[in-house]
């Protein structure tokens, strides 16, 4: 697969892992053979689920509607080149932020 897309959601005080792991799971069922869902990583305040795919924004696009509120509302996603350092933006789309992950 070509691509790599990161979920990321902070970790709070009351963070669900429990929801966490059920999504994650959720989108392996969900996503199939088309976006391989690659596991996450907690890592400096955040966790981040990866999916590796040849169409970031058509997982993104699926993905999106299988969130909860709860994860939508806090949800920072990009995606970059398998190998590559640099991530694109897909949401929030504006975000003038440097994405990367701890």
């Amino acid at each position: 697969m070509k691509y790599q897309l990161v979920l990321q959601f902070p970790v709070t005080e009351n963070f669900d892992f429990d929801a966490l792991i059920e999504l994650e799971t959720k989108l392996t069922f969900e996503l199939g053979s088309e976006h391989e869902v690659d596991g996450h990583d907690f890592g400096s305040g955040e966790i981040n689920i990866f999916i590796h795919t040849n169409s970031p924004n058509d997982a993104f696009e699926k993905v999106i509607v299988l969130l909860s509120d709860k994860f939508a509302s806090t949800l920072k996603a990009a995606y970059r080149k398998a190998g590559a350092d640099r991530f694109i933006w897909l949401h929030p789309a504006a975000s003038k932020e440097v994405f990367h992950v701890a």
